[in-house]
């Protein structure tokens, strides 16, 4: 075989070997096989009017029971817990969960809402911080319907790093006819945002358990 003849029978061949280190550099690489893909980010919700102007005292992870009272708040006991995870899954320790809702007369607590009978043994807000396991806990209840809202929780993530997150988290099953902030929001935003609840094992007659896991961008 000639000289000539060997170079043009490699030609082909290091074109090819050119074409496929181009195509190596300009395609995205592929996922690794077995590895997860990332995690969608919980949409966020608006924050609302009724995010508290002052933080009460007692500000822990019961709103059932504030500190000095003997009484307990109006309402069904719901205990909610979750996660807090980035993208890739990974537990977010020392996250802090914040909670508010109306109390059982669809009353906020700290914002100046003074029309109408009010739970004064409901705390209205509190704050969890995740475990090692980026878990977290409340003890709440059940979230009630007033004008022009569904039943809902207002939830505030601040990772420890990070962009903090705020939402809003729904009952699966109650309607959401006549909520103006979901007139607004695609259905299947709003099914993200809702969670199952169930009859709390072990707990008080009549409570309810809810779980929710958040993600973070």
């Amino acid at each position: 075989m000639t000289r000539e003849t060997r170079a043009t029978r490699f030609v082909p061949e290091r074109r090819r070997a050119l074409r496929a280190l181009v195509a190596a550099v300009l395609l995205p690489a592929a996922p690794a096989i077995g590895q997860p893909a990332a995690l969608a980010p919980t949409p966020s919700q608006p924050e609302g009017p009724f995010y508290p102007k002052t933080v009460p005292a007692d500000h822990d992870s019961d709103l059932t029971q504030i500190a000095g009272r003997a009484a307990q708040a109006s309402g069904t006991p719901l205990y909610f817990a979750g996660r807090v995870l980035g993208r890739d899954a990974r537990a977010l320790v020392n996250a802090r969960v914040e909670l508010w809702q109306c109390d059982v007369h669809g009353r906020y607590h700290y914002v100046g809402d003074d029309a109408g009978p009010r739970d004064d043994n409901f705390q209205g807000y509190g704050v969890a911080t995740t475990d090692r396991d980026g878990r977290f806990a409340f003890k709440t209840i059940r979230p009630v319907p007033y004008s022009g809202r569904t039943p809902h929780l207002h939830v505030r993530v601040r990772p420890p790093s990070g962009q903090p997150l705020t939402t809003q988290i729904y009952i699966a099953g109650d309607s959401a006819d006549g909520d103006f902030v979901l007139a607004g929001t695609r259905a299947e935003v709003w099914e993200r945002l809702t969670m199952v609840l169930t009859p709390a094992a072990g707990r008080e007659p009549g409570a309810l358990a809810g779980s929710f896991d958040f993600v973070i961008r």
